[in-house]
């Protein structure tokens, strides 16, 4: 079977509009650019359905979040040839039967042929980091990528199967200097990683990504079965199988997305609260911590320190303006080494503000109060 590149497109398609507006000519929050990156046998349309579908489940996921109207969307396209006409033709030449036997050997694996799996097997290979590297396009991709980082924007690309190739080998030329605001979700991975750790969804059902022995293993049964029967591609379509409506694979993706993109850092984000203090520390409960916001923000990061913990699980945070009473939170947080650390996401007025942490008989400080950063972009 030879393999033949098809030229390289890329659709960037703006479908909201970007920024909200806080206070009259205010804007801080951060736009997100979302690119789905297709997989194996997808000519253009199959690749642009999918990132529409993807455009309409995301905006309809986010919808009455901080993320609602701040998100466009792309198509970052990748190359791939109709290998099931190859397969089927593969299964005619070896058993002249119905089509209907064809799709029986695919639900289930262990009573395929030989000859049916060895196919498979060679087509799982073709989506492959080596050729997949000698791809010319890979550099357009990153070169877009950079530029929306360069803009100030966060990029978060959604890669199903053979995107997932595209998108590690893409992450490792990201402009270091953007490369916190660049994230991946992976789905259908045939790889053996998700470039930083990104997160990933692989069904039980893909039977593709399933022959693949490097690729990242199964976390989820979708469909209680062998197969989801309406994805004539043995559960690895991104429509048919992975975004089914209803269906856990489809919340995991949406769910994914959304925590990429509250955890990636705008380059344009600064340090607006510091009160560590390096020359001391002390345990137990520092009684009342109050900071001073100077002006609106769109609050990205909460840090806590809570070295007298050693590193235990990490609570939450709030902030509360004693002059309105409103409260902000509460924030569930990571461990990042010794600090507790959350991501708000949110555009808090400017004010003074007693810092919550939950856990305050651990939260490190001084006799001035709990040690806590606050970075974010400020409104103006």
């Amino acid at each position: 079977m030879k393999i033949r590149w098809i030229p390289y497109i890329v659709i960037a398609i703006s479908l909201s509009v970007s920024g909200v507006v806080h206070g009259e000519n205010e804007r801080c929050q951060p736009e997100v650019v979302v690119f789905f990156g297709n997989g194996v046998w997808n000519d253009v349309e199959d690749a642009d359905e999918s990132r529409e579908l993807l455009v309409n489940r995301l905006n309809a996921h986010v919808s009455g979040t901080s993320l609602e109207g701040t998100i466009t969307y792309g198509l970052a396209y990748n190359p791939s040839e109709g290998y099931l006409a190859d397969l089927i033709e593969t299964f005619e030449q070896a058993l002249q039967t119905n089509y209907s036997q064809f799709w029986n050997y695919l639900a289930d694996w262990d009573t395929m042929p030989d000859f049916l799996q060895n196919r498979i097997i060679a087509i799982a290979k073709e989506v492959d980091a080596a050729v997949v590297s000698a791809n010319p396009s890979v550099q357009e991709h990153i070169a877009l990528y950079n530029q929306h980082l360069q803009d100030g924007k966060m990029v978060v690309l959604v890669a199903h199967s053979q995107g997932n190739l595209y998108g590690n080998i893409a992450y490792r030329g990201i402009n270091q200097q953007y490369i916190d605001g660049f994230g991946i979700v992976s789905v259908a991975n045939p790889d053996s990683s998700v470039a930083a750790g990104g997160p990933y969804t692989t069904i039980d059902e893909d039977l593709i990504i399933g022959s693949i022995p490097s690729a990242l293993s199964p976390n989820l049964d979708n469909f209680f079965g062998p197969l989801n029967w309406g994805d004539i591609w043995g559960g690895h379509n991104f429509i048919k199988s992975y975004m089914a409506p209803g269906h856990k694979a489809e919340a995991k993706i949406l769910n994914d997305v959304v925590t990429t993109i509250n955890k990636l850092v705008r380059t344009d984000a600064v340090e607006i609260v510091h009160t560590y203090n390096i020359l001391g520390v002390i345990c137990g409960n520092p009684g009342t911590t109050f900071i001073t916001i100077p002006q609106d923000a769109y609050v990205t990061e909460i840090l806590t320190y809570h070295w007298c913990d050693r590193g235990q699980p990490a609570g939450t945070h709030v902030l509360y303006n004693h002059n309105s009473l409103q409260r902000y939170g509460p924030f569930s947080g990571t461990t990042v080494i010794r600090s507790w650390v959350s991501y708000p996401n949110t555009i808090i007025p400017a004010g003074s503000y007693e810092v919550i942490d939950s856990e305050p008989e651990t939260w490190s400080h001084t006799n001035s109060g709990g040690f806590v950063i606050i970075r974010g972009i400020p409104c103006y």
